[in-house]
C-alpha cells in the first residue's frame, strides 16, 4: 500500500509540473532514458520501447522531488572521497551500517546514490513480480535518473562544483549548459553490459570510473575561464544563462567532448542493463499485451 500510495503522489507531480521541469534543462535526463528505452532486445524490450515516451516524461520527477523533500537530494549524489580515498573499497554493506558508521546526519551530508540505486532496483523488481507494470515503469524512469546521475563525475565528490579548486559554477554549466549547447544525440552502441553482481557492486565501479575523469574536466574549466574577465568569470557560479558565456562553453565542450558524449553513452547502455538486469531478477514475467 505504501508503495501505491508514493506512486500516486509522484505520478500527480509528473503530471502537473512539466513546464517546471522543462524550465530548469534537464533535458539530458530525457534523453538519456529515451536512448536506453530503445536498445533492449526481445519481448521485454519491445514492451520497455513502446513506453519510451513515460520513462522520458518521468525521468525528471526525481530532481523536482528535491525541492520539496530533503531527504531526497542525497539519493542522487556521494562525496565518496570524504567516505574513503580512491578506490573506496570500504564503501559497502547496507544503508543500514553506513548510517551506523558515520551518523545519519553525515551520511545524509556527503550522499549515497548507490543505495538508492540499489533499493530503486528492488523497488522495480518487486513490481515487476507483481505485475505492477505502470508502477515499474515509472520507477525504472527513476532507477534511471540515479543511474545517469553517477555518471557525472562532479556528482561522486566533495567538489562538486569547482568550489575547493577555483572552478566554481562548474557543475551547472558543463552538465547543463554545455550539454544543451552543444550534445544533439545520444547514441550508445555496443551490447548491454552484463550485470552479474549486485545493483551496489555495478554502481560502485560507475562510481570509481566518474572519479577518474574528473580533473580532465577540472582542468578543462580552467582554461576556458581564462577566455572572460575575472567579473564574468565570477558570475560563472550561477544557474542562470549568461550572455557572455559562448566562448568559455565553445572551449569547454572542445576539451571535453569525447568524455562528455561518452559518459552520456555509457549512462543509457548502463540503465538499460540495469533494466534488463530487474526484469530477469523478477523471473522475466511476460510484459502485458497493448
Amino acid at each position: 500500500m505504501r508503495c501505491r500510495i508514493e506512486f500516486c503522489y509522484f505520478l500527480i507531480i509528473a503530471l502537473v509540473t512539466p513546464k517546471i521541469v522543462c524550465a530548469w534543462g534537464y533535458d539530458a535526463h530525457r534523453r538519456i532514458n529515451w536512448s536506453a528505452a530503445t536498445i533492449i532486445p526481445g519481448t521485454f524490450g519491445k514492451y520497455v520501447r513502446s513506453n519510451r515516451q513515460q520513462l522520458t516524461h518521468y525521468a525528471v520527477v526525481a530532481d523536482y522531488i528535491k525541492s520539496s523533500d530533503s531527504k531526497e537530494a542525497p539519493r542522487h549524489y556521494i562525496d565518496a572521497d570524504l567516505y574513503d580515498d580512491f578506490p573506496f573499497d570500504s564503501l559497502s554493506g547496507s544503508l543500514v551500517d553506513l548510517e551506523a558508521k558515520y551518523g545519519k546526519d553525515t551520511v545524509g551530508k556527503w550522499g549515497y546514490v548507490p543505495w538508492a540505486i540499489d533499493e530503486t532496483c528492488s523497488r522495480v523488481i518487486n513490481m515487476l513480480k507483481n505485475k505492477r507494470w505502470d508502477e515499474a515503469i515509472f520507477y525504472m524512469s527513476t532507477l534511471g535518473h540515479y543511474i545517469s546521475d553517477i555518471h557525472v563525475p562532479l556528482h561522486v565528490v566533495e567538489n562538486y562544483n569547482g568550489q575547493l579548486t577555483g572552478n566554481d559554477g562548474i557543475h551547472f554549466r558543463w552538465e547543463g549548459r554545455m550539454v544543451d549547447e552543444y550534445v544533439k544525440s545520444i547514441r550508445p552502441s555496443g551490447p548491454l553490459p552484463l550485470i552479474s553482481d549486485s545493483a551496489f557492486d555495478f554502481s560502485m565501479n560507475i562510481v570509481r570510473e566518474s572519479y577518474v575523469t574528473l580533473q580532465q574536466i577540472l582542468d578543462a574549466d580552467a582554461k576556458a575561464r581564462q577566455l572572460l574577465p575575472p567579473s564574468e568569470q565570477q558570475q560563472l557560479n550561477s544557474y542562470d544563462i549568461l550572455p557572455f558565456e559562448g566562448p568559455y562553453l565553445r572551449s569547454l565542450y572542445d576539451q571535453t567532448a569525447g568524455l562528455v558524449q561518452d559518459r552520456l553513452e555509457m549512462a543509457a547502455l548502463r540503465i538499460a542493463a540495469m533494466w534488463v538486469y530487474c526484469w530477469n531478477q523478477a523471473g522475466q514475467p511476460p510484459p502485458p499485451k497493448r
